[in-house]
């Protein structure tokens, strides 16, 4: 069977991950930056043609999928542009900054039957994959309530070398650009919430164009249990903690790691989390996932619906936090 072509559109940290999975699993087209130097030195290093203009890779090269790792105020126009000229599209989270952005994507995606895939890689974190199951079968009796954190450290080099980060257009937010995983697996693990509350501030780096540094969030859930969500770029020297701690019935359960990788503890009358295989990386199981979808027609481990209920809350947080 012929290996799926990739193109990759920005050339930062990100792509990286994904330019080593593109090799493993299919062929690279070709890559695509704004920066010249830097479209240059990765065509350079991955064996392939480079470009600096997205009009320009369209017009010459043929290929299955794009892979959009720019930031994130461009990932609608370039989903879009790059959806009406017949590419699939895996775009990196979030996979956009509005909700009638995201709803214009998906919108484009079903006019021209292209699909529009999503990363949520957190999802195939082991821990979180045992959580959902036991959540969907009951195991845990009722659920009480969920708190997760998120203390990450971002340091003035990380503003400064990257002038899109922190920007309202380009970046978002840290619910955006840190958080939006943890939001997804809240709802994708909880379901919807009925009703929230917010606190946010700038009280470390005023220095940027960030709304806020930090917050708290609170949450009822349909199923009438409660959340909170604490979240922060202001950790001492680097990041400290991703968790997810959840009360229930018949469980106690703290995931931990900063992405959500490991047990730190567990108490609870089932032997889901005793033994958790490993599995491969997150990320390969999205782009695993992708490739099923495209060759058996198998249907992708999520669908962009589930991303666009995250933009809304993150939206609905935003709002909350600005009124006070």
């Amino acid at each position: 069977m012929q290996k799926i072509r990739f193109v990759v559109i920005g050339c930062g940290q990100v792509s990286k991950r994904h330019l080593d999975i593109i090799l493993e699993y299919g062929e690279l087209q070709a890559v695509c930056d704004a920066d010249e130097t830097i479209a240059k030195n990765t065509g350079l290093t991955y064996h392939t043609p480079f470009f600096t203009s997205l009009d320009q890779l369209i017009q010459y090269i043929s290929a299955d999928v794009a892979v959009i790792c720019t930031p994130n105020g461009l990932h609608a126009p370039h989903a879009i542009q790059l959806l009406e000229n017949g590419f699939h599209v895996l775009v990196e989270k979030p996979m956009a900054l509005s909700v009638p952005d995201a709803k214009k994507m998906m919108a484009v995606a079903k006019q021209h039957e292209r699909h529009l895939f999503t990363v949520l890689q957190n999802r195939f974190n082991p821990p979180v994959q045992a959580l959902h199951k036991a959540i969907q079968q009951g195991s845990f009796g009722k659920l009480f309530s969920v708190q997760v954190n998120c203390f990450w450290n971002r340091n003035p080099d990380y503003y400064i070398d990257h002038s899109w980060h922190g920007s309202r257009e380009m970046d978002g937010g840290i619910l955006f650009t840190q958080c939006s995983h943890f939001i997804d697996l809240l709802l994708w693990c909880f379901g919807p919430a009925k009703e929230v509350a917010a606190f946010m501030h700038n009280v470390h780096h005023s220095y940027t164009a960030l709304a806020a540094d930090e917050g708290a969030v609170l949450l009822q859930f349909e199923n009438g249990m409660i959340g909170t969500l604490q979240f922060s770029v202001n950790s001492f020297k680097k990041n400290m903690e991703g968790s997810l701690t959840l009360l229930a019935e018949k469980a106690t359960l703290k995931i931990g790691g900063t992405y959500l990788d490991t047990i730190t503890y567990a108490e609870m009358d089932t032997s889901l989390f005793t033994d958790i295989p490993a599995a491969d990386s997150p990320l390969k199981q999205v782009y695993q996932s992708m490739i099923r979808t495209l060759e058996t027609n198998e249907p992708f481990y999520t669908h962009p619906e589930e991303s666009l209920a995250t933009i809304q809350l993150i939206e609905q947080i935003h709002s909350i936090a600005n009124r006070k």
